[in-house]
């Protein structure tokens, strides 16, 4: 008996001296970065336990799925951001539109436009606002929100005072954000409530998957779980999700077949972004549109890879999007991101995740600031 107590208490000294190397050595390589994974696990950070996690924010029970609960502050954090985020009346993340005038700009988007992962003042719509001195008011929202999305808020909203819009185009998820085969392969992704694009003529007409049930916060699986505990609260957590990535990228086949949204699109994807954003111009009664086309990392490689440069633009979506000016009364203007990238782009994304950085929202609302003016977008009417 005292042979298998010895037994046991050296096994446990061996695992507790194994876990504790492990961490105090992920600690030393997080810090290093030299994890494909180098995130700050909550423990470590500054977190307001007063405020909410902004899963309990984000809703998806309204006709266009995902939003925001309004007049709410929320706290985001990951490894490499730790923020809060507030939304208005609405459900906006932006202040009250019960002030808004007649030469405010309606922003649409994804996650990009909401400004995933950074503050208010670093919101690229923050700062297009500060620069053209007038009004931009934000609908953008995360939770995979496409073009068909878009097209419901804006409907439901255009009764704001604006005269213009902005677009935020995000190649690398819009043509499957509302793809309803993409996203019938796991019950899971069945039962959010959110529209997708309808077979056949009408693609328009939104549809929902019969398991679709409205919820009031983005609670995940791994929300309140050890796995979740894990990732919270140890910075071996790093090493065993490099471990995960490596695993899967060796891979070759999943490597070859991973689509990059600038260039691999079906026809029907393809299609049916085009007709929801040609809904938003028909919707916008006449006021100019400027439609941002924004690469993310994957596209960016691609791109450089790639032995014909720009060979995305012989693609029939891009090249409806360069029609859309020929077949409508008002200004419509396309700006590719992707021709007036900087040289080192890695600082325009977080390090721990695909969303634009404080550097990367600046750099963007800067060359869409620059093409506003040298276009002459939006001036007609806010100069009378």
């Amino acid at each position: 008996m005292r042979n298998v107590m010895s037994w046991i208490k050296s096994g446990i000294i061996v695992l507790f001296s194994t876990l504790m190397m492990l961490e105090i050595s992920s600690f030393i390589l997080t810090k290093s970065k030299l994890f494909i994974v180098n995130n700050t696990p909550k423990l470590y950070q500054s977190i307001d336990h007063n405020v909410q996690d902004i899963v309990y924010g984000r809703t998806e029970r309204d006709l266009w799925g995902a939003w925001h609960k309004p007049n709410g502050t929320y706290q985001h954090v990951k490894g490499c951001f730790n923020v809060k985020m507030s939304f208005n009346e609405v459900g906006a993340r932006d202040e009250t539109f019960t002030t808004l005038s007649d030469n405010t700009l309606i922003l649409l988007g994804d996650s990009f436009a909401e400004g995933y992962g950074v503050s208010y003042e670093d919101t690229s719509q923050f700062i297009i606002e500060q620069n053209l001195n007038r009004p931009v008011a934000n609908f953008g929202a995360s939770g995979s929100f496409g073009p068909l999305q878009e097209l419901i808020i804006y409907n439901e909203f255009k009764y704001l005072p604006h005269n213009g819009l902005i677009v935020y185009v995000l190649p690398a998820n819009d043509f499957r954000d509302n793809d309803a085969q993409y996203w019938s392969k796991k019950r899971s992704d069945r039962t959010r409530y959110r529209p997708y694009f309808s077979n056949g003529s009408q693609p328009l007409t939104p549809y929902f998957f019969p398991e679709a049930i409205k919820r009031d916060n983005f609670l995940d699986e791994n929300f309140g779980t050890f796995k979740q505990f894990i990732k919270d609260n140890f910075w071996s957590s790093n090493a065993l999700r490099t471990a995960i990535i490596l695993m899967r990228e060796a891979n070759l086949l999943q490597l070859k077949i991973q689509l990059k949204g600038y260039y691999d699109a079906s026809l029907t994807q393809q299609r049916n972004l085009i007709s929801a954003y040609d809904a938003i111009l028909d919707s916008a009664d006449n006021k100019d549109v400027l439609f941002v086309l924004i690469p993310d990392q994957n596209d960016i490689v691609r791109n450089r890879d790639e032995n014909i440069p720009d060979r995305y633009k012989s693609q029939d979506w891009y090249q409806e999007f360069q029609k859309f000016s020929e077949r409508r009364s008002q200004k419509v203007s396309v700006l590719d991101l992707m021709d007036h990238l900087p040289v080192d782009t890695d600082e325009l994304f977080f390090s721990c995740d695909g969303h634009w950085s404080p550097a990367g929202n600046r750099w963007a609302a800067e060359v869409i600031v620059v093409h506003i003016n040298a276009e002459g977008i939006f001036m007609s009417e806010y100069n009378q």
